[in-house]
């Protein structure tokens, strides 16, 4: 009986447990790797595949952007003619016969500025100084835009005495429009408030 038992259990071992068949195997023998056709597990899915980038390209190389050409330096007309990524920089300005200049803006150059805007280019007004004479003059620049400092000068025979006695005064502002002179109001002389006005006879000084 003993022989019978080893017979029986020739191949095996005590510690190889035993596989019962299955009915739904059809008799495929599948690794254990793998999974079997028939399970109720999810799929197999395919690997993430890697995004697609557009490739880097140079700023001036940007696919929704053309390539800049240079044609020559770079000049007043809204264009980058040089490629150095600023359209319109290092340009010239254009001096006006007037004084003042013509700018750059916007891709054309800027009209002269007007040569009367506050004063007649080259004219003089009077104004009154804190020092030594207390007499002085201006003098329009050539643009026109504004007056010079005030340059001390000798004041005229019949403002001296004043001058001289009531030195940086209304009373000599007031001598200096009795006698014809275009003056600045540095005194206030209307009451209005305004203090860089002009009194007097400005009419060859002020623009039109």
């Amino acid at each position: 009986m003993v022989a019978a038992l080893i017979a029986l259990g020739c191949g095996r071992t005590a510690l190889e447990p035993t596989q019962p068949a299955t009915a739904d195997a059809g008799g495929v023998d599948h690794p254990r790797d793998l999974p079997a056709e028939h399970t109720d597990g999810p799929p197999d899915l395919l690997p993430d595949l890697p995004v697609e980038h557009p490739p880097d390209l140079p700023p001036d190389r940007q696919p929704d952007r053309p390539t800049c050409i240079p044609t020559g330096s770079e000049t007043c007309n809204g264009v980058d003619d040089d490629c150095n990524g600023v359209v319109d920089d290092n340009v010239q300005v254009i001096p006006c016969p007037g004084g003042g200049v013509r700018q750059c803006v916007g891709g054309a150059y800027s009209d002269c500025p007007r040569r009367c805007e506050v004063c007649v280019p080259g004219s003089k007004r009077t104004c009154i100084t804190s020092f030594c004479t207390f007499w002085g003059n201006q003098e329009c620049t050539a643009d026109g835009m504004s007056f010079g400092p005030c340059k001390e000068a000798q004041p005229p025979p019949a403002c001296a005495d004043v001058a001289s006695r009531m030195q940086r005064s209304p009373e000599l502002e007031r001598c200096c429009i009795r006698n014809g002179y275009c003056c600045v109001d540095e005194f206030d002389l209307d009451g209005d408030g305004d203090r860089t006005e002009m009194m007097g006879r400005c009419e060859s000084i002020v623009c039109e």
